[in-house]
């Protein structure tokens, strides 16, 4: 396998070309997302949101999850209310979100090899430089999940100086944090801690949790740069439950499971050599991730349930850039190796994931006319560790597409296919009577085909962007509750379709009035069978976002958010038949001032008090409904020094 690994980087190296390394100045925001390196967002072929440092520093979100909140294409459900579980949605795949996208730091994979969502509460938000969302499947490029999307997550670069914040607020919170940071010139050295305790909204929604890291970049030469980062988590949280629409109606913040609790514990370690040769760029990482789950369910029949994972990474990636006269052409490269072993759902399993992909772009030397396409063929072997069961997939995915400018305005056209491999604890199933876990390797992996186009309409101080996605998905994979006695993950036999409109813009008025808008539609259903023309469960088919933000001085700023998140149907409820989870809009509010290297700052969230229900599910079998209620009007503030 290894020499196979080798053999492979090795061909890709053999073909690189010997010119002059493309300099692109003046065209426009910069991404990485979009093409795994850093280039202008407008030669994306699919839309891509950023999410700037001053846009994260004027929202004084608590956690990366609330930053999601009303943004473009995206819906975020909350089962603890304290962002820790927030599950966010992107491209409306409702209970399967988790496993439709992927999520990553500075280019490492934080999405899990299991179905856990990742956690958005270990992220420390000044930390972030900018947060990057790609719109449509990335297969290619990101490989296995990357179907509604990938969300990147870059942090700072590391720099001298530091800051000191605490805050607190609303249901007994607290959170304070601290970074210092250094900048020799050949190096730069950054070190962070963050803790944050809350009792929650709800009755045994206690949170609590605690971050430290570090990270470094040393410029060996003027052509390498060694880098590293780490990073120890360790969180304790209480578990709720799901409540009645009567239960609601009597006392919304009870808990009918007072004894469930879970606890986490994720490390990581990364480091890589960036090296620049003439044209040519290779970026040669190695990461370890070590992350420990359990959590402990009380009752009549009580049972604990716990995840080890251990996952080794290496990502090497080649970037060669060629500037002819009237075009410019650049061809990525890569690999991504995993190995993965551990307990999960009761099994002790490993999986073992290899996915090589190439990318190839050409565009004239303004980016008027840019045309890519890509291919990735990906391996993923799950077995459990003593060989009695095993399971093998190979997929394969391509992406077309190209970004036309003329004008002020700007055409993205885009096609691809898209794959998604079953998560391991997928694989497992409880059978009657002992309910001893047991392997499932007769699952089918999940391929989907998808169709973009997108229009942007830019000016001086505003831009307008429509867009549509058309994804049709064969073998998408879900859980049945039907089946077994926790239900069982299990494929539609049908196709489900999953089309999306999203309108968004930016005006900047004044600076009294920089407002932000977006509108989504979405249509998430069944191409067949007993659930034909049905929709999705959990997928609200419309939402809006409105944010104004106000500088009234160089010190004192404002920003007033709207969210409003349309009805959608009960997890579980393919057959569409019972009442649907209400329509919302929530109103959040935030205000800061700064003077010299302090900032003070007061965030108020759910301003007018809204009772309503983020998430819910319903048993099939017995026909009962289990509601999720939100946190109503909280309010948190905060002081911190830069210095």
């Amino acid at each position: 396998m290894k020499q196979k690994h080798i053999l492979w980087l090795a061909a890709c190296m053999a073909a690189m070309p010997t010119t002059g390394i493309a300099q692109t100045q003046d065209l426009g925001q910069l991404d990485v997302t979009s093409s795994r390196i850093e280039s202008p967002s407008i030669q994306s072929s699919k839309p891509v949101t950023i999410i700037s440092r001053e846009e994260i520093e004027a929202s004084h979100a608590v956690n990366v999850a609330d930053l999601f909140k009303g943004q473009a294409g995206i819906t975020v459900r909350d089962t603890s209310g304290v962002g820790a579980k927030a599950v966010i949605d992107l491209g409306g795949f409702g209970d399967s979100a988790a496993s439709n996208k992927v999520v990553l730091i500075d280019g490492r994979r934080i999405s899990n090899p299991d179905l856990a969502e990742a956690d958005w509460t270990q992220i420390p938000i000044d930390q972030i430089e900018r947060i990057e969302i790609l719109h449509g499947a990335g297969s290619v490029l990101y490989g296995d999940g990357a179907v509604g999307g990938v969300i990147n997550i870059i942090t700072r670069i590391p720099e001298s100086g530091g800051q000191i914040a605490l805050g607190g607020g609303s249901f007994g919170s607290q959170n304070g944090k601290a970074r210092i940071g250094a900048d020799t010139g050949k190096v730069r050295l950054e070190a962070n801690f963050s803790g944050q305790k809350t009792d929650g909204y709800r009755d045994n929604s206690k949170y609590e949790r605690y971050d430290a890291g570090a990270r470094f970049e040393a410029d060996i030469s003027d052509n390498i740069m060694w880098y590293g980062s780490g990073n120890h988590h360790t969180d304790r949280f209480g578990l709720p439950g799901a409540l009645t629409q009567a239960q609601i109606d009597t006392n919304p913040k009870q808990t009918l499971k007072p004894d469930d609790y879970g606890s986490t514990t994720d490390d990581f370690i990364n480091s890589g050599l960036l090296i620049n040769a003439g044209p040519v760029e290779l970026d040669l990482p190695a990461s370890f991730r070590r992350r420990d789950s359990s959590a402990h369910f009380g009752g009549l029949f009580p049972f604990d349930s716990t995840s080890v994972l251990r996952t080794v990474s290496i990502r090497p990636k080649m970037t060669v850039s060629h500037e002819h006269a009237d075009f410019n052409s650049q061809l990525i490269a890569g690999a991504d190796i995993d190995k993965v072993k551990g307990t999960v759902a009761g099994l002790d399993a490993k999986r073992d994931r290899s996915g090589y992909y190439a990318q190839f772009t050409v565009s004239d030397s303004d980016s008027n006319y840019v045309v890519s396409g890509g291919f990735r063929s990906e391996k993923v072997n799950d077995a459990l560790i003593d060989g009695t069961s095993t399971a093998s997939n190979r997929l394969n995915a391509y992406d077309i597409g190209t970004s036309i400018g003329f004008g002020d305005f700007r055409l993205r056209l885009n096609h691809n296919r898209s794959i998604r491999l079953p998560r391991l604890d997928e694989r497992t199933e409880y059978l009657f009577p002992t309910f001893a876990p047991n392997f499932r390797a007769d699952l089918l992996p999940q391929t989907g085909m998808h169709y973009n186009a997108a229009l942007r309409y830019e000016a001086e101080s505003a831009w307008l962007e429509v867009s549509y996605q058309h994804a049709k998905l064969k073998h998408e994979i879900y859980l049945d509750p039907t089946i077994g006695f926790f239900g069982t993950n299990s494929n539609y036999v049908d196709p489900t379709l999953h089309r999306v409109l999203t309108i968004a813009g930016f005006w900047h008025a004044h600076d009294f009035a920089q407002i932000s808008a977006n509108f989504t539609q979405v249509r998430a259903t069944f191409q067949g069978g007993a659930f034909s023309g049905n929709h999705i469960p959990g997928v609200p088919q419309s939402r809006f976002g409105l944010n104004l933000k106000s500088d009234w001085s160089e010190a004192f700023s404002t920003t007033l958010h709207s969210t409003y998140v349309g009805a959608s149907h009960l997890i579980n409820d393919q057959l569409n038949s019972r009442p649907k989870l209400a329509a919302y809009f929530l109103v959040d509010a935030a205000a800061s001032y700064r003077w010299q290297g302090v900032e003070v700052f007061v965030r108020v969230d759910n301003l007018t008090n809204k009772k309503y229900i983020s998430t819910g599910a319903v048993s099939p079998s017995a026909g009962t409904f289990g509601l999720y209620p939100a946190a109503t009007i909280s309010i948190h503030g905060g002081v911190s020094y830069n210095f």
